[in-house]
């Protein structure tokens, strides 16, 4: 066994991720499926995108896309609206019923994210940020780590309020 390999950071994030889908599955499990729960995060924090912004994000298939936002419309927690510029083409949002089921998934990321977290200060925290912002700004090639702002109290990119 190796000590301190780079790739132990990596396996290290991938068992905490694991962990933490593992316990947002636990807690919505009776409301919907992980690929609902996804498509539903989306169209929460992106509201008016398009199907296939939905299927570029996912990386699923149109036709499995499709299906899976056929059966959140059935459910009443998503609406599909006429595109402002393109008539052949319709937009995403949710509707109040899953609005509710979204900020409950908010509720619960929040949940457990304040448990991963209850050992860490707020400067911790911070740093954290940094240097996981520091990772992803090196694998796309450039300093993201200003400005990644996925922080562990349920701000997204999406700004403030808006359930993580």
């Amino acid at each position: 066994m190796t000590a301190n390999h780079p790739a132990d950071v990596f396996d290290a994030m991938h068992d905490l991720m694991h962990a933490y889908r593992q316990r947002m599955r636990a807690a919505m499990q009776a409301e919907l499926t992980p690929n609902e729960a996804r498509a539903l995060l989306f169209v929460g924090r992106h509201p008016m995108r398009t199907q296939r912004d939905l299927v570029e994000h996912s990386g699923n298939d149109k036709a499995q896309i499709a299906r899976m936002l056929g059966t959140l419309e059935e459910k009443g927690w998503l609406e599909r609206v006429p595109h402002a510029q393109d008539a052949r083409s319709r937009c995403l949002r949710l509707s109040p019923a899953g609005q509710a089921v979204f900020e409950r998934m908010g509720e619960r990321r929040r949940e457990i994210t304040a448990r991963m977290l209850r050992d860490f200060s707020p400067g911790e925290q911070e740093v954290l940020r940094g240097l996981l912002g520091r990772m992803v700004g090196n694998l796309e090639g450039s300093d993201r780590g200003s400005s990644f702002r996925h922080s562990f109290d349920g701000a997204t990119q999406a700004g403030p309020g808006v359930p993580a």
